[in-house]
């Protein structure tokens, strides 16, 4: 059966399509079928998640009223081995098995790849066994890597406090795919509190980021499936509540910070479906999955920024559950 692309994760210059039949998981039933594609999808929303929280600052000190700075972020997420694939137990599973009659299997996520076919069957009533191959992961291999890019804009709005902006507009990334996003955060500078912080050699502030993502993949054209405005859509929320520390030297600095991010991630499978196999042979299906996964955790980074006029230009590590390096470019004064 014809595989389609399913948008997961927003890249710095195309988008990355996961490949999975719709179709066949369709005839496992909609509940074997949001089972699946939970684990399956899982760490996809959330490296998105991780990654859009980072690369929101590069000093704790915050702009002078209405001093601005204009520039782009780029973030560079690790996937670890353990993240590239799941366990498969039939146990969670209504009516199937494994081909060979295994119970429990590992098998590739999105991020896997380059694996042998894995079969599982239905056994449910009537109209017997109907097998299914499970889907590889995105590409030929597993997928260690995984880049976002946007535009990102800060102006102080008080003496202690700076507002900041990320954007990238709705965009056409390849044919029948739209994705976009926005998101703002405020900084504000602890050590303006009191007169005699400010002769200390390091400054600290506090920060709050919001960062929305939203991604479709309109497949009606290229389905093998009979339906009507048959569409993938993501939309990821993603938060950070972080400390930061800096020096204050004139052209050179350094700077850490110490947080928590959470966020959500929701994929849906929208549109109608007439499934071909299994329980929901010669139904019509609509809006036929809705998946949804959580992630939360700490993080700690380090970095350091240099001045050169009106240019700035920063490099930071981030130690969290996906290892991330952000690397910014910025204009203004």
């Amino acid at each position: 059966m014809k595989k389609i692309s399913v948008f997961f994760i927003l890249l710095i210059s195309h988008v990355s399509y996961s490949q999975t039949n719709v179709d066949q998981l369709l005839e496992l039933g909609i509940a074997n079928a949001e089972r699946f594609s939970s684990d399956y999808f899982a760490p996809a929303g959330e490296v998105l998640v991780n990654s859009m929280s980072n690369g929101w600052y590069k000093t704790a000190q915050v702009k002078k009223l209405w001093k601005f700075k204009v520039g782009f972020v780029g973030n560079l997420s690790f996937v670890r081995e353990e993240k590239q694939s799941f366990i498969f137990n039939v146990a969670e599973y209504t009516d199937i098995e494994f081909d060979d009659g295994s119970l429990r299997r590992t098998v590739v996520n999105a991020f896997g790849g380059n694996q042998e076919d894995v079969v599982v069957v239905l056994n449910e009533g009537g109209f017997g066994s109907v097998a299914v191959t499970l889907p590889d992961g995105i590409g030929d291999k597993e997928i260690a890597m995984a880049p976002t890019g946007f535009l990102q804009g800060s102006m102080g709005i008080s003496r202690s406090t700076e507002i900041k902006a990320r954007f990238l507009p709705m965009l056409a990334a390849r044919e029948n795919t739209k994705v976009g996003l926005y998101g703002i955060a405020v900084q504000h500078e602890l050590t303006d509190w009191i007169f005699s912080w400010k002769r200390l050699p390091f400054k600290v502030s506090g920060l709050v980021g919001y960062t929305n993502v939203k991604g479709t993949y309109d497949f009606t054209n290229d389905s093998s499936i009979e339906g009507v405005d048959q569409e993938i859509s993501l939309n990821s929320n993603s938060w950070l509540l972080t400390g930061i520390i800096s020096t204050k030297l004139p052209k050179l600095n350094f700077y850490g910070g110490f947080g928590y991010y959470f966020g959500t991630s929701t994929a849906d499978i929208l549109g109608t479906y007439t499934v071909q196999n299994g329980p929901l042979t010669s139904q019509t299906v609509t809006d036929p999955i809705s998946v949804k996964n959580k992630t939360r955790g700490v993080k700690a980074t380090i970095g350091a920024n240099v001045k050169l006029g009106l240019f700035t230009a920063n490099l930071d590590y981030t130690l969290q559950n996906y290892n991330n390096v952000s690397l910014g470019f910025n204009f203004g004064l």
